[in-house]
């Protein structure tokens, strides 16, 4: 069940602010600071609370769990704040995500630091979401969800849940073809995991993930993810940044992966700032491998006050009005124009006295 609309009354940078969701891509980009992390890790937190609520699963395996409870739980886990007062400020927040057919409404109380949520509809047909943050985290993979559940720990709840999905072990009937094949051939191997350990399976050896590339730890890490199951049909994946530490030849390669997730039935999430990973996933509008109204492109920007920040919305990359990306590269070549014609004036000769 897709994810179609998220409404935010004061959160974050949000003051108003209303995202309608597109069922199989949907691009967030803006400048730092406009908020793109925060829609992600919201969307994210709170369709695995509400999940795990249907199923009556607690955070950690617990029983009978409070949807107030588990929204907290998810909220603090992936945000990290000191309390609740550092979504809002001494302002109330209000939060509304709707699904085709369910919905769920979040108020937050900053100051008596409280919480209250209700829901309608057909909560257990709301999917298994995966958040995957900037950095790949198959080369801290060993041991981590063991030392974040007993240890403090400075990385977010999103890193624990990523590393859960890939214990995992591989799907018998494997990964779609189509979208692992290019994967491997771009990694020139394939993900194996031993031990608890993972590796890149070449030809001649098994190689160590520490020791491969971080650009090629994150293509592993998306084909193991397919391998077992985790990026599925009715799935949700929120991609943060997919563009870190990847040459930007394989923004072509990101994008198929995004429009194939999309084609079996993952709606996917995405915030960047790369100009050839949005441009792919537009070309991709145009030359029909979406279809129109299957992707939507948003532009945040900075309003006139600091909890501000304003949303467009278009189902193509020019169709946005402010553009970030797109503003940085224009200034960029005006500026090599200005000096490529600049008339370069000979330093004036002294005679000596």
């Amino acid at each position: 069940m897709k994810v179609t609309r998220l409404r935010l009354h004061n959160f974050t940078v949000f003051g108003d602010a209303t995202f309608d969701f597109a069922p199989g891509v949907n691009v967030l980009i803006g400048e730092n600071g406009t908020g793109k992390s925060h829609v992600l890790k919201l969307v994210y937190a709170l369709t695995e609370a509400t999940r795990r609520f249907a199923a009556g699963q607690g955070l950690e395996g617990g029983k009978d769990p409070t949807l107030d409870g588990l929204i907290r739980g998810m909220l603090m886990g992936v945000f990290q704040p000191d309390n609740l007062r550092s979504f809002s400020g001494t302002a109330q927040t209000t939060i509304s995500l709707e699904w085709e057919r369910a919905r769920l409404d979040v108020e937050l109380d900053g100051i008596k630091d409280e919480l209250t949520a209700s829901s309608t509809g057909s909560l257990p047909e709301v999917g298994r979401p995966l958040f995957i943050p900037p950095r790949e985290v198959l080369s801290i993979f060993p041991g981590f969800a063991s030392a974040w559940l007993h240890r403090e720990s400075e990385f977010d709840r999103t890193y624990f849940d990523l590393c859960v999905a890939l214990d995992l072990k591989p799907l018998r009937t494997g990964a779609p073809a189509a979208l692992l094949e290019p994967l491997e051939k771009e990694l020139g191997g394939e993900v194996v995991m031993k031990k608890g350990r993972f590796y890149l399976r070449y030809p001649r050896q098994d190689m160590e993930i520490p020791m491969v590339a971080e650009g090629d730890r994150k293509l592993a890490m998306i084909a193991y993810l397919l391998m077992n199951g985790s990026l599925s049909e009715n799935a949700s994946l929120l991609w943060d940044e997919p563009e870190a530490n990847l040459n930007p030849r394989r923004a072509h390669l990101t994008s198929d992966t995004a429009a194939g997730l999309a084609r079996g039935g993952v709606q996917v999430f995405l915030a960047t700032h790369d100009y050839a990973l949005t441009s792919e996933l537009s070309l991709k509008i145009d030359t029909g491998t979406l279809r129109v109204g299957e992707a939507a492109f948003f532009g945040l920007h900075r309003g006139a006050t600091p909890r501000g920040v304003v949303v467009d919305r278009g189902e193509r990359l020019a169709d946005l009005p402010n553009n970030a990306i797109l503003d940085a590269f224009a200034s960029l070549h005006a500026r090599e124009q200005e000096a490529l014609f600049a008339v370069h004036e000979e330093p004036a000769h002294e005679e000596p006295a």
